[in-house]
């Protein structure tokens, strides 16, 4: 049996534990304190279906991204990655369609900006905040 596609929706909440729960793919579980982010229904026979509901996933995540912009770089797809089993052979097609679908949308994004340029922006950036830092720890913070 083909696993159901899970509804679409808009992730807008205040707090980010809020949001990230209701990812398809993301719950709590009795073993631990915090959430699971790769659970997956059980693996199916038809693998096109479970690659089709790795693509679904992948598009909840983007979503989620496009709707929670300024938790993007904070290690979502970390914690993702993290919690997949990849040793579990019949539950491949779920992460395959999963990654392969998140590789075409950073191709469609990449396309749209100097790579090395923005990297390298980021870069600057992550060391102005790295001397922020070494200042304030040196002469304390300084209140506006």
């Amino acid at each position: 049996m083909s696993p159901i596609l899970p509804r679409r929706r808009r992730y807008k909440l205040t707090a980010i534990e809020q949001q990230e729960i209701l990812l398809p793919f993301v719950r709590y579980i009795p073993e631990r304190d915090h959430p699971h982010y790769w659970q997956m229904p059980p693996a199916a026979e038809d693998f096109d279906a479970m690659c089709a509901y790795g693509r679904e996933c992948a598009a909840h995540l983007l979503q989620w991204l496009k709707d929670n912009r300024y938790y993007v770089g904070c290690g979502l797809l970390g914690r993702v990655a993290r919690d997949i089993s990849f040793d579990e052979r019949e539950q491949r097609g779920y992460w395959i369609g999963f990654f392969n679908y998140l590789e075409q949308m950073l191709f469609l994004g990449a396309q749209q900006v100097k790579v090395y340029r923005h990297v390298d922006s980021q870069h600057q950036m992550h060391a102005g905040k790295s001397r922020r830092r070494q200042l304030e720890e040196r002469f304390g913070r300084i209140g506006l």
